[in-house]
């Protein structure tokens, strides 16, 4: 009897290896599909918005050499930063990695499109005076992309480019206006729309355009100058409750870690959190004037 016991016993541990290996493998073989539609589906999104970036700025990279890097700088650095600290900074640094190029991209977009719309109102006037001495628009276009600095100088040669392998000249122009992202250009693309179609004093009109540019940039100056003040105090009122929190935990550690080990402390954690990030944004939305 303690033989069949000691058999039943040893059979039913064997069926629970096997259980709980079959387990194991269909909760791995689960997650690892799900893994990889997840890493497929951020790969395709990165491939995309990163090729968009990398038009918009006229960087002759691939996608493909951006994501090498950036998962090579997460396999090196994600690791050692676990090793060195713990997960919770190794996790927030993968997640800087993963971002940072698409985020990088959109700086450096916003940069070009502002040195962009500062040197437009020059080679509004560059186009007027030669439109006034003779030359075609296409020509004027020419005489841009020679003398005018980087970046509308390189914008420019694109549209030419453009028009020359067969794209309409409208059409370039709105592809400018697309990359650009500004309403300035969409001013200047209807002026020459206009003209082009129903006829009118392009030179003219360019001047004028060139001169209203050249205030609403002042304009804008002095605007960005007053508010400047509100932007730095809206984000000294972000952060300064993090330094207050944190020398308040060094004075009482034990006092303060009930914000992080009870629930009520937790709570109250993410209400200050939720009401920082609301103040911040509502100071944004209050000084962020648009003309």
């Amino acid at each position: 009897m303690d033989q069949l016991l000691a058999i039943l016993q040893g059979q039913s541990q064997l069926v629970s290896f096997v259980l709980i290996g079959v387990a194991f493998f269909c909760v791995t073989w689960v997650l690892s599909n799900v893994a990889r539609q997840l890493f497929s589906l951020y790969q395709k999104n990165f491939y995309q918005q990163v090729d968009k970036g990398l038009r918009d700025v006229v960087v002759m990279m691939e996608p493909g050499q951006i994501f090498t890097v950036t998962l090579i700088a997460a396999i090196v650095f994600v690791p050692l930063v676990f090793w060195i600290t713990n997960i919770v900074l190794a996790m927030t640094l993968a997640v800087i990695i993963f971002v940072a190029p698409t985020f990088v991209l959109k700086i450096m977009k916003k940069r070009r499109s502002d040195d962009f719309v500062d040197q437009l109102p020059d080679a509004l006037s560059s186009i007027s005076s030669s439109l006034r001495s003779g030359l075609n628009l296409v020509k004027a276009f020419q005489q841009v992309a020679k003398n005018q600095p980087q970046p509308l100088a390189q914008e420019f040669t694109q549209v030419l480019v453009e028009y020359r392998v067969g794209s309409d000249l409208n059409e370039s122009l709105d592809a400018l206006a697309k990359r650009i992202g500004r309403d300035d250009l969409l001013l200047m693309n209807s002026a020459i729309k206009i003209s082009r179609t129903v006829g009118g004093n392009l030179a003219d009109t360019l001047e004028v355009l060139s001169r209203t540019l050249r205030e609403k940039s002042k304009v804008e100056g002095k605007i960005r100058a007053l508010t400047s003040m509100g932007k730095a105090q809206g984000t000294l009122a972000t952060f300064f409750p993090v330094f207050i929190g944190y020398v308040f935990y060094k004075i009482e550690p034990e006092a303060m870690s009930m914000l992080f080990t009870t629930n009520l402390g937790l709570i109250w954690l993410g209400v200050m959190i939720t009401m920082s990030v609301m103040a911040f944004f509502m100071i944004q939305k209050i000084v962020n004037v648009d003309v």
